[in-house]
């Protein structure tokens, strides 16, 4: 499969996702960060490539790569950048996603940035907390940390106002299920 077939793919899941649901978060997302690179970090399925998603189309044209992708993990930075302008129409946003998966990532990132896109990342292992970025980004990044929803997060998703009672009943399902959006939402549908 070629590279631009999986980013064909990926491009028609990013559309799907932005039509879905979406919490607005109590994190900052530092849109006007310049060419600073934008850092979005926490645990696994904390909801940080939706977060990132409803970033976008406020900055136009932009790209998007989920190196949680095993087709693309082996390839080379220019072919995926050569697929990324074909799918994407040469966007100079690009949104990758699960970063630390492409090996030497940050060498990549550092050359993408000084070619002069602007960039949003996402990834979850130790290589994004901070002490790895210092080293590898050092004062080219803005750094977002995404947790589980805090229970005002939860409350966001109810459509009416609710009662004291309401809100007791709601704040034990939080305690008992925690506050991760795709459980929430998907599966417990509170």
């Amino acid at each position: 499969m070629e590279v631009s077939d999986a980013l064909i793919t990926q491009r028609r899941e990013i559309e799907n996702r932005l039509k879905e649901q979406y919490i607005e978060r109590d994190a900052g997302a530092g849109k006007k960060t310049g060419n600073l690179i934008r850092v979005i970090s926490g645990p696994r399925r904390a909801g940080k490539s939706f977060f990132a998603m409803h970033q976008l189309p406020s900055e136009g044209k932009f790209g998007y790569v989920n190196f949680d992708d095993e087709r693309l993990v082996a390839r080379e930075g220019d072919e995926i950048i050569a697929a990324v302008n074909e799918v994407f129409d040469s966007p100079k946003v690009l949104f990758l996603d699960e970063i630390q998966n492409l090996p030497d990532w940050e060498l990549f990132v550092n050359r993408l940035q000084r070619e002069g896109y602007r960039m949003i990342l996402t990834g979850s292992n130790s290589q994004l907390l901070s002490s790895e970025l210092a080293t590898h980004l050092t004062g080219r990044y803005l750094q977002t940390t995404i947790f589980p929803f805090s229970f005002r997060e939860v409350l966001r998703t109810r459509e009416n106002p609710l009662t004291s009672a309401e809100k007791q009943t709601l704040l034990a399902k939080y305690a008992k299920n925690g506050g991760f959006p795709e459980v929430l939402l998907k599966k417990y549908r509170w």
